[in-house]
Order: C-alpha cells, then sequence, then structure tokens
C-alpha cells in the first residue's frame, strides 16, 4: 500500500506542473467483433465454431451516469477537491469497471473494486488537486472509464476556476 501511495505522490509531483489543459482525444473507441469463422462445413450446414484467437465479448451491460460532468466552481491552490460521480447499472449483466485514469496526475479518480448488480447504483469518486501552476486559469480534464459496456469507454469531466492561496 505504502508503494501505491508513493508512485502516486511521484507521478502526482510530476505531473501537470505547468498550465497545459488536458489533451482530449474526441474519438471513442468500441469492442467490434471479428465474423471469421472456421469449422464450416462445404455444405454450408450449421457446424460453426467461432476462430479460437478471436475474443468473445461476454457479460457486456450499460450504465446511465446522473452526471458526467462537474464544475467546482472557484478552488484555491492547494487543496483538495472531491466530488462523487453516480451511476447505475442499466443493463442485465454486473458491471465491472476496469480502470478509471485522469488525464492528469492533479485528478485521481477512485473506482470501485466490487462489480455493480443490475439496477444498483455505483460510485465513482475523483479527487482535484490544483497545481501552482494552474493558478489564474479555468482547469478542465478528462476521466476515461473502462467497463464490460458498449461503448467500452466513458468520459467524465471536471472543471475549476483555480485561484491563488489566501495568503496571511
Amino acid at each position: 500500500m505504502k508503494k501505491i501511495i508513493g508512485a502516486v505522490f511521484l507521478f502526482t509531483l510530476v505531473s501537470c506542473g505547468g498550465n497545459d489543459e488536458s489533451k482530449t482525444n474526441d474519438g471513442i473507441s468500441s469492442l467490434v467483433a471479428d465474423e471469421n469463422l472456421i469449422g464450416t462445413t462445404p455444405e454450408g450446414a450449421n457446424d460453426i465454431e467461432e476462430a479460437p484467437n478471436n475474443p468473445v465479448s461476454a457479460g457486456s451491460t450499460t450504465v446511465e451516469y446522473m452526471e458526467e460532468s462537474h464544475d467546482f466552481g472557484n478552488v484555491r491552490y492547494p487543496s483538495d477537491n472531491l466530488y462523487t460521480f453516480k451511476f447505475k447499472n442499466t443493463g442485465n449483466e454486473p458491471l465491472l469497471i476496469e480502470s478509471a485514469t485522469a488525464s492528469c496526475g492533479c485528478t485521481v479518480p477512485n473506482k470501485p473494486e466490487e462489480a455493480i448488480l443490475p439496477g444498483e447504483i455505483g460510485e465513482l469518486d475523483v479527487i482535484f488537486r490544483p497545481k501552482e501552476g494552474q493558478q489564474g486559469q479555468v482547469v478542465k480534464k478528462r476521466v476515461t472509464v473502462i467497463a464490460n459496456t458498449e461503448p467500452k469507454q466513458t468520459y467524465l469531466e471536471i472543471k475549476a476556476n483555480v485561484l491563488a492561496p489566501i495568503l496571511n
């Protein structure tokens, strides 16, 4: 656990030290099944099996986020700003979130480790810790969630106007 915390701390120190906005990729990738089949009989009978190196997407489900973006408004450097994205498994299979990654080390998503059963509500916490170089800017950051859903990737966004610290 100490190694993980240390790695996150080191990554946070190295990442987003400047005033660059997050770089986004507006393309959405999706998993497309390959229809190459082997074992078809010459007569074209129903004796078909799947090719061994073609992955089969079993257990896909759907998810609905209550909100896909959050505006923190004005925040001060330095500060910890937490928002919890809530979502519902609207499909018929358990929802498994494989990963949740941020576009910058100043944003830390915490995904649920347990499966979210059909009809249940889940939560994904996102902590935004503005960096010194972000003062005086409106900062937007993206969290990419990968799960057993279609499409496989979902994008969440946070936004904040980073103010300078209050000096005594």
